[in-house]
């Protein structure tokens, strides 16, 4: 994007780019811009300098990678993040999905300071009927549904576990169609309006294609309503650790291990296919590197453990599951975007109405 120089907050940065949209995005393939939300701890900034060339402009730091085009030719890729929310940041950005995968991804990939933003199920429902009832010809051309039975009753089949992606110029209708008849919810929407094209998803990635201040209004609109959970979410996966307290029983000093555990609950039973299922997904994922070893599993109910390494940080714990949650055991290392990715995946792809929540600290005797 092209940004004069100046001192921004976020809010006025987003007015630079919708004011003059035809000079921010000239020569920019698509003319759209790509919104990205992290979760963050103090040590963001410093993640930042340390792997980019960075430049402050007030509120907001422009951030410049590589990536290869596809002519094999080195180009510089430019980022822009301002701070939402504390712990919260934004990041804007007009270059291609081949920029944002190979320069903007790693951000995130390797640091213990922040992780993608995911948007819980639920909360994507009311993000959607906030846009339907703010827009009664609000037309709904692309759309991406899952199975989430304590979201939606399915007339058909409900034991089956289902996902659908739909295309047409009726997806509001047909979305409501499939919800009554498959018991199946949005995780990703497109919607078009006179004004307004913008394409929203449970990863927390936006897509603004009509650059305006309508769009960034609906943007701002809908994040308003989520960031509560979100922060919360953020909460947990903090205090889900294993760390050494120092005691001084007499004149002795000792390391006592305390291990604050969580607990993932399941909104549906789940069923050892559907772990085996989960565990191949997430190696099969091109956006998570998790490794399990050590797996034990039983038939019939669900009886499941494993140990969890995630292969970019280097977060180790352990997990074990029953038909109805669970259970995380920190062991090495488990930052806190290694929890949120990996709640993140149990939402994706094994059950889209689970719920992450602190279940124990211990402390050895």
């Amino acid at each position: 994007m092209h940004i004069p120089e100046g001192q921004y907050n976020l809010k006025e940065f987003c007015r630079v780019i919708f004011d003059s949209p035809e000079r921010v995005l000239d020569g920019y393939h698509g003319q759209r811009i790509k919104s990205f939300l992290y979760l963050s701890d103090d040590g963001w900034r410093d993640y930042l300098d340390d792997h980019y060339e960075t430049r402050e402009l007030g509120g907001i730091t422009k951030f410049v990678g590589e990536y290869r085009n596809r002519k094999g030719a080195e180009q510089p890729a430019k980022f822009y993040v301002g701070q939402y929310k504390d712990d919260l940041q934004m990041v804007l950005t007009a270059e291609t999905e081949e920029a944002i995968r190979q320069a903007l991804r790693p951000v995130s990939e390797h640091s213990d300071s922040l992780s993608p933003m995911p948007i819980m199920t639920e909360d994507f429902q009311t993000m959607n009927e906030i846009v339907l009832s703010t827009y009664d010809d609000m037309r709904i051309s692309e759309f991406k549904s899952k199975r989430v039975p304590s979201l939606a009753d399915a007339r058909t089949r409900p034991d089956v576990d289902r996902e659908i992606e739909y295309k047409g110029a009726d997806g509001r209708d047909r979305l409501d169609e499939f919800r009554d008849e498959y018991g199946v919810v949005p995780t990703r929407i497109q919607y078009e309006h006179e004004n307004v094209s913008i394409r929203i998803d449970t990863s927390g990635k936006f897509t603004l294609e009509s650059v305006n201040k309508e769009s960034f209004n609906i943007l701002f609109d809908l994040l308003s309503e989520v960031v509560v959970n979100v922060l919360e979410l953020l909460d947990v996966a903090n205090q889900i650790k294993f760390e050494k307290r120092e005691v001084v029983p007499g004149n002795l000093k000792v390391q006592v291990p305390e291990v604050s555990s969580g607990e993932i609950d399941f909104d549906q039973q789940v069923s050892l296919m559907q772990a085996e299922n989960f565990i191949k997904g997430t190696k099969n994922s091109d956006d998570l590197n998790f490794s399990f070893t050590d797996v034990t599993k039983q038939a019939g109910s669900l009886d499941f453990s494993a140990q969890v390494t995630d292969e970019n940080r280097g977060s180790l714990f352990n997990v074990s599951a029953t038909e109805g949650s669970m259970r995380i055991v920190p062991k090495h290392d488990c930052s806190f975007p290694s929890l949120v990715e990996f709640y993140l995946a149990v939402i994706q792809l094994l059950d889209g109405g689970a719920e992450m929540r602190l279940y124990e600290s211990q402390s050895a005797a």
